[in-house]
């Protein structure tokens, strides 16, 4: 996986009247393959930084968000405006199946990067477990503009 590219990550997330935010920056790698743009970066565990695991975000033609999580709490989301997807979540825990409606997909992307925001609901046997917002920026690495003008 080339990462040739530089990722910020910012997730929102409101739950039982409390709200969470997490901000991420690193490098991604970003392809387009089959009509399908992929954003690929790592993570690493807060309680065991030695640790990483592999996300994907899949970007069809339709315009459906694909997000799969590797690891211990490998998970693989459907995002579709408008409609709701049952997903299977795993945790170290056991797995359980989410409801996720998707109300809003902005997609902005091109071949030098750009921007995706996409605003979830999780249910848990239709019972509103949090409302979340997902932005990514992407843009090319300056390295990786440098020496492609070297070429």
């Amino acid at each position: 996986m080339e990462e040739n590219f530089n990722l910020s990550v910012c997730g929102k997330q409101t739950a039982a009247g409390g709200s969470d935010k997490i901000e991420l920056e690193t490098s991604a790698s970003y392809v387009t393959k089959n009509g399908s743009r992929y954003i690929t970066y790592r993570e690493y565990s807060p309680d065991h930084p030695e640790q990483h695991y592999r996300t994907t975000i899949k970007v069809d033609s339709n315009n459906v968000v694909t997000v799969m999580k590797g690891g211990e709490e490998n998970h693989h989301l459907i995002l579709e405006q408008g409609e709701r997807h049952k997903c299977e979540y795993n945790t170290p825990f056991g797995s359980m199946t989410l409801g996720v409606y998707t109300e809003y997909v902005g997609i902005s992307l091109d071949d030098h990067g750009g921007e995706l925001t996409v605003r979830y609901s999780i249910d848990i046997e239709s019972e509103l477990a949090s409302s979340n917002e997902l932005t990514l920026k992407i843009k090319e690495a300056k390295n990786n503009v440098n020496s492609s003008n070297d070429s």
